[in-house]
């Protein structure tokens, strides 16, 4: 199905929530939902062909972060992979001075186990974010300590697109000796990454985001650190981190995901460029007083914040019937909160209320982004 034909007949502009997955993912899906269905940890035939998949879709899935494959853990999604890091970074009993380093707009999945391990007696500290959403390395630098065992950041925020200097700040804690987790849900498949050569210690990421299925993701940790992470799940023994069975037909659809979206990422990305240069130009002609919250200059192409003064984001998101857009984060965007990332840059609750999120895809076109801002623009009119 193409990524613009939907039961709803709306233009579908919310892909940092999720996306649609590709047909071959579902075709492969399907063959080990109804043939393969083997338990990969079973000793007979079928449970060795199962094996083989998992193992062929995790060098797939390593292969598109720079990887090996005995480094990547199968989790349920980037939230489980997040708790997994941060959590597992720490024995039980541990408390202050050993702490870790966050960044105040990231995921509720981390900022949540941030006050949970400070709740434990941890210390916990944030870095400060510019009006961009950008962490400065020289921040990081300051407020590591001899006790930081883990600094997490996010790669590309999810609601305004920013992209972290995830580069430099793990010179940074590699020289310390620090770790550093990225959650990479927005990046991973969307724009290059290379954990070995970035120095990343451990990275999140989501299959659901690159065209993939929901319920299924992966947290790379480095062979390096690996013994020294507490278990987080006990069980069969299927990985020293997270025990369980493994879901063979996620991940080989997880695995294949990953094979389209690498081998086609560069292409990808420079087409939701232009689609979203495009979508920018076009909304401006349209709606001139509207305000971009990202700062393209260090932007994933595929996210656009975009503030409608005077217009509550909600009522404009709830009429919209045609276009599917959101007002931040997929798993904050029913709260009556204002987004605490928008506020964590200096927006208002005003500001931040009036704010949605445009998420880009290359299956778009430029037709399509027309019909949409028309859409939008009668929408605003009507509640103005």
């Amino acid at each position: 199905m193409n990524v613009n034909e939907n039961t709803t007949g709306a233009i579908y502009l919310d892909h940092c929530a999720t996306t649609p997955c590709f047909p071959e993912v579902v075709d492969i899906m399907r063959f080990y939902m109804e043939h393969e269905f083997g338990n990969a940890s079973s000793a007979h035939v079928m449970g060795r062909r199962a094996r083989h998949a998992i193992e062929n879709a995790t060098q797939q899935v390593a292969s598109l972060i720079g990887a090996r494959p005995e480094e990547i853990v199968f989790t349920s999604g980037a939230t489980e992979a997040n708790n997994i890091a941060l959590f597992s970074s720490f024995a039980h009993n541990e408390c202050a001075p050993a702490g870790a380093l966050l960044c105040p707009i990231d995921h509720k999945s981390v900022l949540l186990v941030g006050k949970e391990l400070a709740r434990r007696g941890l210390d916990v500290e944030y870095l400060p974010v510019a009006a961009n959403g950008r962490v400065k390395p020289e921040d990081v630098m300051t407020r590591l300590t001899a006790d930081t065992r883990i600094v997490s950041v996010t790669h590309v925020n999810s609601e305004l697109g920013t992209v972290q200097p995830v580069d430099e700040i793990a010179a940074i804690t590699r020289r310390s000796g620090t770790w550093i987790h990225v959650d990479a849900v927005q990046s991973v498949g969307k724009i290059p990454m290379n954990v070995k050569k970035t120095g990343i210690d451990m990275l999140s990421f989501s299959a659901h985001k690159m065209r993939g299925p929901k319920g299924i993701g992966a947290l790379f940790v480095d062979a390096r650190i690996a013994a020294r992470l507490r278990p987080f799940i006990y069980g069969g023994g299927q990985n020293h981190l997270r025990s369980g069975t493994l879901p063979t037909p996620l991940i080989v659809g997880f695995g294949l995901a990953c094979q389209v979206v690498q081998s086609t990422l560069m292409q990808r990305q420079a087409k939701v460029t232009a689609l979203r240069d495009y979508f920018i130009t076009r909304l401006h002609q349209r709606v001139p007083n509207a305000v971009l919250n990202t700062d393209l200059a260090c932007s994933s192409p595929y996210v656009v914040n975009v503030q409608f003064k005077g217009i509550a984001s909600e009522a404009l998101i709830s009429g919209l019937h045609q276009v599917a857009i959101s007002s931040g984060s997929a798993c904050n965007s029913a709260e009556l909160q204002p987004s605490h990332v928008l506020t964590g840059i200096g927006l208002s609750s005003s500001q931040a209320n009036a704010s949605v999120r445009f998420c880009f895809d290359p299956d778009l076109d430029n037709a399509i982004l027309d019909t949409a801002i028309e859409h939008l623009v009668f929408r605003l009119n009507s509640i103005r």
